[in-house]
Order: C-alpha cells, then sequence, then structure tokens
C-alpha cells in the first residue's frame, strides 16, 4: 500500500544545464500549507514556468493568490480527476512541475468561454503565444517548442479547440490534457495570474533547450462488435440511442449482459470507439446517466459506425510506451529527466477494478513524474480518449 500522506521533491540535474525541470507532490490536506509546500519545493519563485495540479477538494482561490504572489503570469494550475506522481495514483492531493534556465522561455494565455468558442481569437493565439516568449512564429522550432494545453474537460469543446488552433500554429508538437474534478463530473477550473476560471482553457507555449519527446498511448482493439449511432445530443456528448434502442440496452446487448450489469468499470474496460488511421480510436463513455443514456468523453453523429473496444495488456503496454519513448530520447544523446504524463479517468478505473493500480503507477512513474488523470487527452491536432499522453523531458 501506498503511502499518501507525503512530500516529495526530485531535482532532475544537480548541474545547470540551459534548461532543467523539478518536480514535485504532496498530500497535505489544508490548500494553503499544501501549495506554499508545492512552490517552495519547485523554487517556483524563479522559474520560467510553473505547472500545478490539484484535486478539486482544494480551494480554489486560496491557489490562484499563492501561485500569483510567487510566480505572477509565469504559474498556471488546473484540478485533476486524481494525482499521479513517483508515489503513485493518489487523490485531493497536489502535484507539480517548474521550468528552469537561461534555455526555458514560456507564456501562459487563458481562452475563456469555450462554450461560445469563436474561430476568430483561436486564430491569433499561436502568434500571441509566440511573441510572449519573444519570438515570432517563423522562429518556433519543434526541436525547442511545445504547445502544452490544459481545458477544461466539460466544455465539450475539445475537439473543435485543437484543430482550430493547430490550423494557426506552427507545427510544434502539442500534449494536452482535459481537466476534471474527480469522479464527479460537475466543473473543472483553471487558476491563472491571481484568477480562477471555469469554461476555459490555459494554452502554453514552451521553449526548451534540452531535448524533449512526446508521446500518446492507448491499449484498446478493435472486435467485431459493431453498433450506429441512432440518436444524439449535447454537441454529439449525450448518446442516446444505439441501433434504434436505448444506449446501455445495446451496449449491454453487445456485451452478452444485463444491462443493470453495466457499471463505470464495464464502459472502462469496453469504451466505444472506431478505426482511424488503422489504429484503434477510443470514445470513452465517462458517465452512465440515470435513464440509460452515455456522457461521452468526444463527440460522436448520427448514423456514424462505434465498435465495442477491449483492452490489450494495460500495464505491460504502457511500460512500453514509456519505455519506447525515453528510448527514443536516449537515442538523441540525452537521459531522460522528468515525465508530464495525461492520464485518462477510465484507465485509472480499469486498473482499480483490475487490482492494478499500484502495478500502473509503476509502470507510468519511470523517473521524477508529474501527471494528472484526465476525462481526455489532447495530441497533435486530435482529442483523444482512454489514452496516455505524454512529454519525456531531457
Amino acid at each position: 500500500m501506498r503511502d499518501e500522506s507525503y512530500a516529495s521533491v526530485q531535482t532532475v540535474s544537480d548541474q545547470q544545464p540551459k534548461a532543467s525541470v523539478k518536480v514535485a507532490a504532496n498530500a497535505i490536506e489544508d490548500t494553503a500549507r499544501a501549495v506554499t509546500a508545492l512552490l517552495d519545493e519547485l523554487d517556483a519563485e524563479h522559474a520560467k514556468l510553473t505547472m500545478v495540479f490539484y484535486g478539486g477538494d482544494h480551494d480554489d482561490k486560496v491557489i490562484a493568490r499563492a501561485l500569483d504572489s510567487t510566480t505572477g503570469a509565469r504559474g498556471v494550475a488546473g484540478t485533476t480527476a486524481g494525482e499521479l506522481s513517483c508515489k503513485g495514483f493518489s487523490h485531493n492531493s497536489m502535484t507539480g512541475m517548474s521550468f528552469h534556465g537561461d534555455g526555458v522561455r514560456a507564456a501562459v494565455e487563458i481562452v475563456p468561454k469555450l462554450r461560445q468558442l469563436s474561430l476568430v481569437p483561436i486564430v491569433h493565439l499561436p502568434g500571441k503565444l509566440a511573441r510572449g516568449i519573444g519570438r515570432s512564429k517563423s522562429e518556433l522550432d519543434p526541436e525547442r517548442h511545445l504547445w502544452l494545453f490544459m481545458v477544461d474537460g466539460h466544455s465539450g469543446k475539445e475537439g473543435l479547440l485543437t484543430p482550430f488552433f493547430m490550423q494557426a500554429a506552427p507545427r510544434l508538437g502539442l500534449v494536452g490534457a482535459s481537466l476534471g474534478d474527480g469522479e464527479d463530473f460537475r466543473h473543472a477550473r483553471v487558476a491563472h495570474h491571481g484568477r480562477v476560471y471555469r469554461d476555459a482553457a490555459a494554452a502554453i507555449l514552451l521553449e526548451y533547450d534540452s531535448p524533449f519527446e512526446t508521446f500518446k498511448h492507448t491499449h484498446m482493439e478493435l472486435t467485431d462488435r459493431h453498433v450506429e449511432v441512432t440518436k444524439v445530443s449535447g454537441g454529439g456528448r449525450i448518446l442516446e440511442q444505439l441501433d434504434g434502442k436505448l444506449a446501455q440496452v445495446v451496449y449491454a446487448e453487445a456485451l452478452g449482459i444485463d444491462p443493470s450489469q453495466v457499471t463505470a468499470a464495464t464502459v472502462a474496460k469496453f469504451p466505444l470507439g472506431y478505426r482511424f488511421r488503422g489504429r484503434p480510436f477510443p470514445v470513452s463513455v465517462l458517465r452512465i446517466r440515470n435513464d440509460g443514456t452515455f456522457r461521452l468523453a468526444s463527440s460522436v453523429q448520427h448514423g456514424e459506425q462505434l465498435s465495442i473496444l477491449e483492452p490489450n495488456d494495460l500495464v505491460g503496454s504502457t511500460h512500453r510506451a514509456i519505455d519506447e519513448a525515453i528510448d527514443a530520447l536516449t537515442a538523441r544523446g540525452c537521459k531522460a529527466e522528468a515525465l508530464l504524463l495525461f492520464h485518462c479517468i477510465a484507465r485509472y478505473i480499469e486498473a482499480r477494478h483490475e487490482g492494478k493500480v499500484d502495478a500502473l503507477a509503476d509502470a507510468l512513474c519511470q523517473g521524477p513524474t508529474c501527471g494528472l488523470n484526465t476525462y481526455g487527452e489532447q495530441f497533435e491536432t486530435l482529442h483523444m480518449n482512454h489514452s496516455l499522453t505524454g512529454v519525456i523531458f531531457g
């Protein structure tokens, strides 16, 4: 059993390279004490960028004030569906990552009112972020620059925000998380520059003059069990009917079980999905609603054909995916120093049901780690579900 009453920090380089990372975590219950300790351990006062992820029971305003007084516009925080550090998975704790050195520049911009998302400000956002680090868009280099996104996972707009942004942006890597609030599925929050936002996203441009490697992974596989979307609402996020009948009923029939046996663990293990570029593309069921409809983590359309997906080896495939990303960084002559991981809550629920939470945490945390459970993940132009996205920093 993992001790969740911890307070730990890893300084991932004793030398002073052009760019370096610090990672910290604690499970202090009092918000003021927790955020103060975290920011101190991250040396956030001197960092070029500080990211904090915290459980939804913490006081948002206390975090916003503490972060602003320490970092100003150089800090950003968001709520999670669970936190991840080298101590494993935890809840209502804090984890954070800070970036240091002359080889680091960063800019943070808030995108408010996501449910009223307009294309015009998104088109101008990449240029605004570039100017925020003293660069032009043409100077941005995928070897040195990276987009990081923190998006309200209740907005339903991740599938529009990411491709809109990337159409206007230089082709850098993009990795992001749909922020959550545990398993309550009520509201996520972002804190920046002394304010707390709902229905908002934080867009970050990071310049990092040491190598880094982005990656994505899903352990789901396609099956020959297919269903058709016949009624959907809520911008494609509320799945009402499959094959002309109630979604929960048809889903249960496809699995050969009674509808009453469809639980959060069931939909976590057997998500919906489709084939995309030859690979499974999961669509997570975030919640089974009382009326037998499904709340989804990404949008589907009327008439769309979906498959029932099934899991491969969750722990083993996760370990291999991170191994491969670390190996890719090593092949560039650089040691992996820290991991930033965005991990789908459905994967965590599957691991919990299978009794594999600690094993999954061990597979994920192959170095100093700052991570969180999410309601969805972003990678390049894609809004993804049931996946792991991340960055390995050298």
